[in-house]
C-alpha cells in the first residue's frame, strides 16, 4: 500500500510549527509555575518567585540546547549510542550508592551540585530512544537477527527499568516500556507478539505495584478515591475539585485556591489542575491541542524524513515526550493511577525540561533535513518503508 505526503518544510529550515507549539508551551509553564509555586515558595523561602526564577533560569538554558542540537546532524548519534547506553547505566548505578544520590520522599532520583538538583533518569530516556532506534533501523529482516535484535534491547531496557525502579521512580519507569512498545510497534514487530510480552508481563507488575504497600493504596485510591476521601483518595479528590470550580473560563491566573495546601506538587506533577481551575475548561483544551500539534508535527518530520533512522527517531522522541503528557493529564483527571511524572514543557523541573528540549532538538534537526520533493511510503508488514 502506498502513501503519498508532500512536505512543506524547505530544506535547511526547522518545522516552524512545532517551534511555535514548544515556545507557547514553555511560555505557559512559566506563567503557571509562578501562580501554582508563589504561596508555597513565600512561606517556605521568604521569596514568592523562588521557582519562577529558576524555571526561567532553566528555560534559557533549554532554548539554548534546542538551538544547540537542531544544527547538530542526527546521523552523528548513531556513534555514540553504545556510550550512551554506558553512561545511562553509570548514572543510575551511581544514584544507589548511599552518599552520591540526593533523595527526597523516600526516593533517591537527583545528583545534587550546589543548588542545582539534576535527574539522570529523564535524559537516560533520551539515550534509550537513540539506542533502541540505532538497533532496529540498522537490523536485518531475517527471522533469527529479528529475535535477536529484540532480544538484547528487551534485555537493555529491562536491566534500564530495574534500576530506575530502585530509585524508585514508577513513573518513569512505566514511561520507557510504553516508548519500547511503541517503537517496536512502528518498526513491525506483530501487534500480538508485544501483546504477549506485556501479558507475560503481568506477574511482574503484580509483585512491583500490590506488593509495594503504597502503590496498593494508590491502585484501590484509583478504583475508588471517595473511599479513602482523607488518604489515599484525598488528591485525587482535590483534583476533581480544581476542574470543577474552573469551570469553563477559570478564576483567573493567580486565583485558584487548590494550590494552597491541598493539590500535592501543584508546580510540578499537579499544575494541569492548576491550569484547570485557573482558565477553566477552554485552557485545558489549549495545552491538549498544544500536544496535539506537537504530536501531529513529529509524525509529518518522521513521514518526510531521508531515511529509516530519521524517520524512527522522529516517532521514537514525540512518542516520549507526548506518551508523557497524556500519563500526567490522565493522572489528574483521574484516568491513571497517581504517580509522580511531570506535565513536559509546563512543569517544574530543570532536568525534565532540558531533556525534552534536547529531544525536540533532534527531532527539529530531522525536520531541516526532510526532501522538498513529494515522498512515497510504502506499508510493507506493518512498517513505512521509504521510497
Amino acid at each position: 500500500m502506498d502513501f503519498k505526503y508532500q512536505s512543506n518544510n524547505k530544506n535547511g529550515e526547522i518545522d516552524t510549527i512545532l517551534f511555535i507549539t514548544i515556545f507557547i508551551l514553555a511560555g505557559i509553564g512559566i506563567a503557571m509555575i509562578y501562580s501554582a509555586s508563589a504561596v508555597y515558595a513565600l512561606n517556605t523561602f521568604g521569596d514568592s518567585f523562588y521557582f519562577f526564577k529558576r524555571q526561567v533560569a532553566w528555560v534559557c538554558i533549554g532554548f539554548a540546547a534546542l538551538f544547540i542540537f537542531q544544527n547538530i546532524d542526527y546521523h552523528i548519534y548513531t556513534k555514540y549510542t553504545k556510550i550512551m547506553l554506558l553512561v545511562s547505566f553509570l548514572l543510575l548505578v551511581l544514584l544507589l550508592i548511599p552518599g552520591i544520590g540526593h533523595g527526597t520522599k523516600g526516593s533517591v532520583r537527583w545528583f545534587r551540585i550546589g543548588e542545582i538538583t539534576i535527574q539522570p533518569s529523564e535524559f537516560v530516556k533520551v539515550f534509550m530512544v537513540l539506542y533502541l532506534v540505532k538497533v532496529f533501523a540498522s537490523g536485518s529482516g531475517e527471522k533469527i537477527n529479528r529475535i535477536l535484535q529484540l532480544l538484547i534491547p528487551m534485555i537493555v531496557v529491562f536491566a534500564i527499568f530495574l534500576l530506575i525502579m530502585l530509585q524508585p521512580d514508577f513513573g518513569t519507569a512505566i514511561d520507557l516500556l510504553l516508548v519500547f512498545g511503541v517503537i517496536l510497534f512502528v518498526f513491525g514487530f506483530p501487534f500480538f507478539s508485544i501483546l504477549y510480552l506485556s501479558l507475560i508481563s503481568v506477574p511482574m507488575f503484580y509483585l512491583l505495584i500490590y506488593q509495594v504497600q503504597y502503590r496498593k493504596e494508590r491502585i484501590l485510591a484509583y478504583l475508588d478515591p471517595w473511599k479513602e476521601r482523607f488518604g489515599a483518595g484525598y488528591h485525587i479528590i482535590q483534583s476533581y475539585i480544581a476542574f470543577k470550580k474552573g469551570g469553563l473560563l477559570g478564576t483567573g491566573l493567580g486565583f485558584g485556591t487548590q494550590k494552597i495546601k491541598r493539590l500535592p506538587e501543584p508546580h510540578t506533577d499537579f499544575i494541569f489542575a492548576v491550569i484547570a481551575e485557573e482558565s477553566g475548561y477552554l485552557g485545558t483544551a489549549l495545552i491538549l491541542i498544544l500536544y496535539c500539534v506537537l504530536f501531529w508535527r513529529g509524525m509529518i518530520i518522521s513521514l518526510s524524513a531521508r531515511d529509516e533512522f530519521g524517520s524512527l527517531l522522529a516517532i521514537g522522541l514525540t512518542i516520549l515526550i507526548t506518551v508523557q503528557a497524556f500519563m500526567n493529564i490522565g493522572v489528574v483527571c483521574g484516568i491513571l493511577p497517581t504517580k509522580g511524572i511531570p506535565l513536559p514543557l509546563v512543569s517544574y523541573g530543570g532536568s525534565s525540561f532540558l531533556s525534552c528540549m534536547i529531544a525536540l532538538g533532534i527531532l527539529l534537526n530531522i525536520s531541516k533535513q526532510t526532501d522538498q520533493l513529494q515522498s512515497t511510503f510504502r506499508l510493507r508488514d506493518g512498517e513505512f518503508i521509504n521510497g
